[in-house]
């Protein structure tokens, strides 16, 4: 037979123990690196009872899509953040030293290049008192089509913009 660790042939007694949860039949010299067959527990380890404090188990916040408001990054969002920082007469430098961001990054948001993220976007949203997101509607439009082709959900579903 051969050692299932080392690939020697077992010379003498055959081991079987457990290494990380593999059982294993090895030789002599490798039985040390597993817990040897008679102190395994037919059930595992016994739990472990803890004294302290016990935290209560909060629940969970559903997140049915009924529920949530969306909301989407406008159209014309590089052109309002430009318009806006030049009306209070700010520099792109001035801007991003307002809201901790670097300059070449507020020259991609303007020049429509990088849409920010949501974090950027309410940095904006406060320091330049403007709106940059939109709420979507999405409703369900049903259409009695007379065509022989079946419904799709894109005939069923129409988003709107508030």
């Amino acid at each position: 037979m051969i050692c299932e660790i080392c690939g020697k042939t077992i010379q003498g007694k055959v081991f079987n123990v457990r290494v990380e949860g593999a059982n294993l039949k090895v030789c002599d010299k490798c039985s040390r690196f597993g817990t040897d067959r008679q102190s395994w527990s037919k059930y595992g380890k016994a739990p472990i009872e803890s004294e302290g404090i016990v935290l209560p188990i909060k629940p969970r916040m559903s997140s049915s899509p009924v529920s949530k408001e969306e909301y989407t990054l406008i159209d014309d969002y590089h052109i309002l953040i430009r318009d806006t920082r030049e009306s209070k007469g700010w520099s792109q430098k001035e801007l991003g030293m307002k809201i901790n961001e670097k300059e070449s990054i507020i020259h991609h948001i303007e020049t429509g290049e990088f849409s920010p993220s949501d974090e950027l976007i309410k940095k904006l949203e406060r320091i330049l008192d403007i709106k940059l997101k939109d709420k979507l509607e999405v409703g369900i439009d049903i259409k009695s089509k007379q065509s022989s082709k079946e419904t799709t959900i894109g005939d069923i579903i129409k988003i709107k913009k508030k």
